[in-house]
């Protein structure tokens, strides 16, 4: 009892420093601190002291920022941190060449400042910039430490992010107020799943897979959370946590008999829903507010909440959607007064109706893939206060993919529209997964400080100078290439892509591939000899920039690309070989294509984002003793191969090129497949290869893989661009 008591005030005294620390953290002294905080993390003591910052007046209106000259500094002024890190960010990519991203950090700041002859003056044309999906926390976030969620935070506020998702630590929320409402400890651990599975968790998807976590865990990733909070809170962010809309454990139909609780059916992969409990039933209230107080004893005050009934799926049927609607956004509105709730606009939802009794202020929601399957033109602008946003990548899977043209002027075709400018309020990304194709979420987020489309050819030649540390007219026209093909996607409004074209390395082996996982396709829409274009100078330039981070990794990305469009040709030569019972042919074509694979790999283990060792790592060293260790390894393999607990509809899903799990994965199930394939063309009795039964093994087990780059990027480049190039080429002709 003793134990409890201390453990409950020591949450409350937390929670309360914690919000004394955010409430002092908007005096005018504290912002620039906090703007000189981030200079010093990004640019080290000594380049930062080159910066001076200001706060401006604050303003009900949209951010903005100046830059000035003052005498040998550069003075940037700002009415929040976030304002000033924006000015901060604009003055080093077009001043100083600089370049901050996932993949690479090329900082150029001369010894003499460039000077401002004129003032830069840039005010948002929208309140906000929204950042995060539920899906990120767990394709590339499940496994991070603070070192690199502070990174994560610094990249938010460069690019002029202000409202980011902030779903770390809701296992706590959940395990204190199960507590209350007297479930067992055994219970809570069946509902609360595995690190790699909280986002579905939390979407209302499943419960439990993955888990039980130790409440070891729990409380530390209640200290990092904190830590996020705070440090947002600091830079002016206003953190998006997860609501209370609902959702209960399937087991409290049991315990609240009474109760309207009603099952919701089974999600992708055969996973049971969590029950979903009517916001117009007494009960909701009463676990409303001890949801509520929990939060805040937790994590303080907080301002924006998120949360969907019935996402991808479940059963509104009988529900008064309006009442239902206002009763979720008081349940909030009862602990956090005056905050707003933020709404996926995905997949039919919000449900009509929900939203009829919700006044402006209470709601924003996400349309949240504008650039392939926009729903605001359907939904009459939402008729509440929403946000253009992307999604881009699906998965966390590697490939390149974008579409800039449609990024760059679309927002800007709805700001046309009155009737629909009126409620759009901000532009934001929504990817599953990131740390990829960064170039598409920096042309997003500078779209708030611009009046109209950006020129993308001069864009691309300024992002491509600082990428790269200095102008080199042959990369940017590599880049226009990019651009036009594995960038180039257009908006359709009749065919939809969802993220990248696959790469056959990673799907499961047949003689007909359209896919990798069930809801993309492999099929490319542009020309793949294009990109060939693009390979040749970027091999050409290797030597001259291979010292360069940011070209190290483009290298390995367009090389890596080049091969895995390759893989279709040899893939049609080895059915074609196959079809004419040329056993000689297809032995020739299945030792290219295992060739391939080899290779592909080879090159992956030359740049760390792309190997399977880092994923594996991160993933044990998040864990509090052996057994977790050994669990959450399984939560990490699982998540990027089987997805589910059967053979299933998910099943590579969160596939990934990386360089071990190519070999180690990928390989065998093709070799598998050959061998089969091999014995039918000698008439052999012969079984169809098991996949599932390999890939469930494969999770249990716990092999190492590197976690750091064993080839040099340019090197290894240059040899697979030697050996290949000539014979893709012919191909392609």
């Amino acid at each position: 009892m003793i134990k409890k008591r201390f453990y409950k005030w020591n949450h409350l005294i937390t929670a309360l420093l914690l919000s004394l620390s955010l409430l002092f953290a908007n005096s005018s002294n504290d912002k620039i601190e906090s703007a000189k905080s981030l200079a010093v993390r990004v640019l080290g003591e000594e380049k930062s002291g080159q910066f001076v910052f200001e706060t401006l007046p604050d303003s009900s209106a949209q951010e903005s920022f100046q830059i000035l000259q003052e005498n040998e500094k550069i003075l940037i002024k700002g009415d929040t941190p976030v304002a000033m890190a924006s000015g901060l960010n604009w003055y080093l990519k077009y001043f100083c060449n600089s370049h901050i991203s996932w993949e690479a950090r090329q900082i150029n700041i001369p010894e003499n400042l460039p000077i401002i002859e004129q003032p830069i003056v840039k005010t948002s044309i929208v309140p906000y910039s929204y950042y995060l999906n539920y899906c990120t926390f767990n394709y590339t976030m499940s496994f991070w430490d603070w070192d690199r969620w502070e990174k994560e935070i610094d990249w938010m506020a460069l690019n002029g992010v202000d409202l980011p998702l902030a779903a770390v630590g809701s296992e706590a929320v959940w395990r204190n107020t199960l507590q209350r409402l007297g479930i067992s400890e055994k219970k809570i651990a069946e509902f609360i799943p595995g690190p790699a599975f909280t986002a579905w968790w939390l979407m209302g998807n499943l419960e439990g897979w993955g888990g039980p976590v130790s409440n070891q865990y729990i409380d530390k990733q209640v200290q990092l959370q904190r830590k996020i909070i705070r440090r947002m809170r600091e830079l002016g962010m206003e953190p998006v946590l997860p609501g209370f809309y609902g959702m209960v454990p399937n087991f409290f139909k049991t315990k609240y008999p009474e109760a309207d609780i009603r099952s919701q059916g089974r999600w992708a992969g055969g996973f049971q829903r969590p029950a979903f409990l009517s916001p117009n039933d007494p009960l909701f209230d009463r676990i409303a507010q001890i949801y509520y107080e929990e939060q805040r004893k937790l994590f303080g005050e907080i301002h924006y909440f998120s949360g969907d009934p019935f996402h991808e799926g479940g059963n509104p049927a009988g529900i008064d959607l309006s009442q239902a609607g206002a009763n979720i956004i008081n349940g909030m509105d009862g602990i956090f007064s005056n905050s707003t709730w933020v709404f996926q606009g995905w997949s039919g939802n919000p449900k009509p109706g929900l939203l009829d009794s919700v006044n402006d202020r209470q709601v924003l929601i996400l349309d949240l893939d504008c650039d392939n399957r926009p729903q605001w033109r359907k939904r009459n602008g939402w008729g509440k206060p929403w946000i253009w946003s992307i999604i881009n990548n699906f998965g966390g899977n590697v490939g390149l993919f974008g579409r800039m043209d449609v990024i760059a002027n679309e927002p800007f075709k709805v700001l046309q529209h009155s009737q629909y400018a009126k409620n759009l309020k901000g532009f934001g990304s929504m990817m599953e997964g990131i740390e990829n194709n960064s170039v598409i979420y920096e042309l997003l987020y500078e779209l708030r400080w611009y009046n109209s489309s950006p020129d993308l050819d001069n864009w691309i030649k300024n992002y491509v100078t600082r990428r790269y540390g200095r102008k080199n007219q042959k990369l940017i026209e590599a880049y226009q290439i990019l651009r036009n093909t594995v960038f180039g996607q257009e908006l359709n409004l009749d065919k939809s892509q969802q993220g990248t074209s696959e790469s056959l390395l990673c799907a499961r082996p047949a003689l007909q591939i359209e896919r990798v996982s069930s809801w993309g396709t492999s099929q490319l829409y542009y020309n793949p000899e294009e990109l060939l274009k693009a390979w040749k100078i970027y091999y050409a330039q290797s030597d001259k920039f291979k010292n360069c981070q940011g070209f190290n990794y483009d290298l390995v990305s367009v090389t890596r690309q080049v091969l895995a469009n390759y893989s279709q040709v040899l893939h049609e030569k080895i059915v074609e070989s196959y079809r004419q019972k040329n056993i000689t042919q297809f032995n020739r074509n299945t030792q290219k294509f295992i060739e391939l694979i080899n290779d592909q790999d080879t090159l992956l283990n030359s740049i760390d984002n792309f190997m399977l060792g880092n994923w594996l790592e991160e993933a044990k060293d998040r864990a509090t003793n052996k057994k977790e260790k050994r669990l959450f390894e399984f939560n990490a393999r699982t998540l990027i191969t089987t997805w589910s607990y059967q053979n299933s509809n998910l099943h590579d899903y969160s596939h990934r090129e990386w360089g071990g799990l190519l070999k180690d994965f990928y390989k065998p199930r093709w070799e598998m497949f050959f061998q089969y394939l091999r014995a039918k063309l000698k008439s052999k009795e012969t079984n169809k290869p098991d996949f599932y039964s390999f890939e469930k093994k494969w999770t249990n087990m716990n092999n190492k893989f590197p976690s750091s780059p064993i080839y040099n990027p340019v090197g290894v480049s240059q040899e697979i661009y030697n050996k290949y190039y000539n014979e893709i080429e012919k191909a392609y002709n």
